[in-house]
């Protein structure tokens, strides 16, 4: 959708950069809704605030369609959607852990596995509409369904009784900043941050590194098609595993391999086998990112300040969610005909992002054979 604003909107009046921050900062809300997002769930009730965020990304996605200035953008896609899809991703991460216990790695794991689907089946579904009905209508129409699949999940969402959410308490009361002091939580926010720094370069830079040895832009998209399609497999899969040998365990594995498959397979790949072979890899593997997410979070701070945990944790990897533009940066710095710092980036980042983990585990449980 952005080479649909540049070539037929604006004409390439707008530099591309202007284009590429609409979706980052769209994506940044995520984490800057985290602290007040459990406020008005304890205000309005989580059904409230999932509602709310319904309308306003439908809305933003509905808005955009009309844009024709890059600020007018900012404001639909960006500011609405962004802040509509952060409160549906706070609640629905906030409350589902709530009802698991045995079984939360694997709950988690079918759960965040939705996004998975989505990014392999909308690249087609937007494809289609863009051809047929024109870009701005692709966007009505996304809107739309946006806004008929999140209604449903607002009406089946339901609350746990007897939780921190489901209590009208104070702000103060309801973002638990003692959760800050305590260096388990400090420690698994570093790693987050690592591992979501570089968990995007691989797939954004994918259909231009495709391009650059040569392969058709169908494979490139066939490439992120098959990234989308193994990583639900990774997401459900590693929150299966966790539950019956630990989640930071398979957490360690799961990131340790990511790291290696970047320096030892896609600085590599030089064909469309090989590129394919790095790809399955590594999205099967980082679907462990988001999948026990929550559930290691859940694990640090126990579920009753979990609401806390998890919308701090969210707040504190706001700055990870630039690794792409990071990357960019430093590959247009070092050699701009070469891929080779998106990979040791993302290789390196992933290593330490697993080490740190591995602290984690020892600060959790110093034998090595524990389930954690």
């Amino acid at each position: 959708m952005q080479d649909y604003f540049d070539r037929q909107v604006f004409k390439g009046s707008v530099d591309v950069t202007e284009l590429s921050f609409v979706g980052t900062i769209g994506f940044a809300f995520c984490g800057l809704m985290g602290p007040i997002t459990p406020f008005f769930m304890s205000l309005v009730g989580a059904r409230w605030v999932m509602f709310f965020g319904t309308v306003l990304i439908s809305a933003g996605l509905v808005l955009a369609s009309f844009s024709t200035q890059v600020w007018q953008l900012y404001i639909t896609q960006s500011v609405m959607h962004g802040m509509g899809a952060a409160l549906l991703y706070i609640v629905s991460m906030s409350i589902s852990p709530q009802w698991f216990v045995k079984r939360r790695g694997f709950a988690m794991g079918i759960m965040v596995s939705g996004s998975g689907i989505g990014g392999l089946i909308m690249p087609f579904v937007m494809t289609t509409l863009n051809e047929s009905l024109g870009g701005a209508w692709c966007y009505r129409v996304l809107g739309i369904i946006t806004c008929v699949v999140s209604l449903i999940s607002t009406l089946l969402l339901k609350e746990k009784p007897n939780m921190p959410n489901a209590k009208k308490v104070q702000l103060k009361e309801m973002i638990n900043l003692s959760i800050c002091k305590d260096h388990k939580f400090i420690i698994w926010c570093v790693a987050g941050n690592l591992s979501m720094l570089s968990y995007f370069v691989p797939a954004f830079f994918l259909p231009s590194h495709a391009t650059k040895i040569g392969l058709s832009p169908n494979q490139g998209s066939v490439l992120v098609a098959i990234f989308s399609a193994v990583n639900v497999l990774g997401r459900i899969i590693s929150g299966y595993l966790g539950d019956h040998i630990g989640v930071v365990n398979v957490d360690i594995v799961f990131l340790f391999t990511c790291g290696l498959s970047s320096l030892f397979v896609w600085t590599f790949a030089n064909s469309f086998i090989t590129l394919m072979i790095f790809i399955i890899i590594y999205g099967f593997m980082s679907g462990a990112v988001f999948s026990l997410l929550a559930p290691i979070t859940a694990t640090i701070t126990g579920m009753e300040k979990y609401p806390s945990g998890i919308c701090l944790y969210l707040f504190f990897m706001t700055g990870a969610r630039f690794g792409p533009s990071l990357a960019g940066a430093i590959q247009a710095a070092t050699n701009k005909h070469s891929f080779f710092a998106h990979q040791m980036f993302t290789g390196l980042a992933f290593i330490l992002s697993a080490f740190v983990t591995l602290y984690l585990k020892y600060t959790l449980q110093p034998k090595i054979l524990a389930k954690v």
